[in-house]
């Protein structure tokens, strides 16, 4: 009886409509801080952040290490690796609005951010879509796959026994290892995602920020 009044009199519900992914129509992509993986580069810490590309049918994965913040120079340039490694484009690439890249910027910057984030997706043939700000389930399809990402990682360095690297290309081929291996586990769901989609453009476009500056004569 406590269940039927609360869904007859109680508060209201979100309504989720339960979603079936499409092979080749998303892709979801985001930034990860990584301290937690406590990594070291010829001996000293290593802060940074690892950028996250997810297809949300197959669960193909690529994973770049990020040395800054969340920008669109570090999202386009990883991007793109993305889907050249991947070999295709999906129709649709979704973001959690890359709220640290807005941060503090005037509405002009925000509204150029937005422009620039658009181009590249149009130049892929894709269509780029946010998601609600604030809701949080909207961005499971990505939040979930970081844990998996770290816990591998984590037991990957476990297993070399060491968290030291002795240069940041050696901590990048490591990276690499780790993805392999987990994109080698959905190995038949990613050919069938391929053979869906998209074609790549003949270049790659813009991956670097234009600066306007002012100066003197002398």
């Amino acid at each position: 009886r406590v269940r039927q009044w609360r869904a007859l009199n109680g508060p209201e519900r979100d309504i989720i409509f339960r979603q079936t992914p499409e092979p080749g129509y998303m892709a979801r992509s985001d930034f990860t801080h990584a301290d937690e993986l406590r990594v070291m580069i010829a001996g000293q810490a290593f802060p940074h952040l690892l950028y996250h590309f997810v297809m949300v049918y197959s669960r193909w994965e690529h994973v770049g290490v990020v040395l800054g913040g969340e920008s669109f120079t570090a999202l386009a340039e990883n991007l793109q690796q993305a889907l050249w490694s991947l070999g295709g484009v999906p129709q649709n690439h979704r973001t959690d609005s890359l709220s640290a890249a807005f941060k503090n910027l005037e509405q002009s910057a925000q509204d150029d951010l937005t422009d620039r984030m658009d181009a590249l997706c149009n130049h892929y043939g894709m269509t780029p879509s946010r998601n609600t700000k604030g809701v949080a389930h909207e961005n499971g399809a990505i939040e979930g796959p970081h844990g998996h990402l770290k816990r591998a990682i984590t037991d990957a360095l476990i297993m070399r026994g060491s968290h030291n690297f002795e240069d940041l290309a050696a901590y990048r081929r490591f990276i690499d290892e780790v993805v392999g291996r987990i994109n080698a586990r959905n190995a038949k769901r990613i050919d069938a995602e391929r053979a869906s989609l998209r074609p790549l453009p003949v270049r790659r476009t813009t991956d670097y920020e234009e600066v306007t500056l002012r100066v003197t004569s002398s």
